[in-house]
């Protein structure tokens, strides 16, 4: 028997990373940058358990296979940042504590192009938001 709401997350993060992936090559980027605002708005989510973090990171493998989380902590559901790529990052992204922009900035100079999601201040779509921004990609009504 499926989990009723496991699937139901799985649609969402699936409606996520096509949106996500878009982002990231219209912007010719190869890696995204989610912060946990930004994760906390895409999800709909306040506070953060291991499991959907795990769940999220799953889900959007097809689209991002690379993938380095950042944690306030040692436990998983402490995430601070997100970052998503389509091609190895993990040895870019730099060690130790520090903000999320400081670490995109301290990146080497041949990391795979990287950036944030958003600028702060810019407000995320809604789930119907991206859907529809999909659907008419697909259709061919609208250009990334």
């Amino acid at each position: 028997m499926t989990d009723p709401h496991r699937d139901e997350c799985r649609r969402l993060h699936r409606l996520i990373g096509h949106y996500l992936a878009i982002q990231t090559w219209a912007r010719k980027l190869d890696c995204i940058v989610l912060t946990r605002p930004d994760l906390a708005s895409l999800l709909g989510l306040e506070k953060f358990k291991s499991a959907r973090v795990k769940w999220f990171r799953a889900d959007l493998e097809p689209w991002f296979p690379f993938q380095v989380q950042c944690n306030k902590t040692g436990a998983l559901s402490s995430i601070h940042s997100l970052f998503l790529s389509r091609v190895p990052i993990e040895a870019f992204v730099p060690k130790g504590t520090m903000t999320t922009a400081s670490r995109v900035k301290a990146m080497r100079s041949n990391a795979p192009p990287t950036g944030h999601l958003r600028k702060e201040g810019d407000r995320l779509p809604s789930a119907m938001d991206m859907a529809t921004y999909n659907a008419l990609l697909a259709a061919g009504l609208r250009k990334p």
